[in-house]
């Protein structure tokens, strides 16, 4: 345990409320996630954030982003955002992130691909 976390036992009513409510808002607005929130209802998820912190589970670093809830139905904002505090800086975008992962993975995938008709190249040609 780091020296910031407090162990649930001393966890007063209002800092076990601070921990339920930042680890619920982990699950809400995902990122690149687009469509209802929440599932299962606010109420299903406070609680499993609630049995997390029964678990062990604190956030005890300040965040660098912040949830913002959406603000209509339209498919493009009903998720909400997340937003970076000022001053944060040297941070990926997620949709950047996937944009980059997805192509190294498929970069990958074409060289294994050339690996292989290589290999049964090789062995024909025997």
């Amino acid at each position: 345990m780091c020296d910031a976390c407090v162990p649930y036992k001393d966890l007063t009513e209002d800092q076990l409320n601070d921990q339920i409510d930042r680890i619920s808002a982990t699950f809400v607005g995902l990122p690149l996630v687009v469509g209802a929130p929440m599932v299962m209802g606010p109420e299903y998820w406070l609680e499993v954030a609630r049995h997390q912190v029964e678990v062990g589970i604190r956030i005890c670093c300040e965040p660098i982003k912040d949830y913002q809830p959406g603000t209509s139905i339209d498919k493009d904002s009903a998720a909400g955002l997340w937003v970076y505090r000022d001053g944060v800086e040297g941070v990926e975008d997620p949709r950047d992130r996937i944009k980059r992962l997805a192509r190294e993975q498929h970069e990958e995938y074409l060289a294994e691909v050339e690996r292989r008709r290589g290999k049964r190249g090789a062995s024909r040609k025997r």
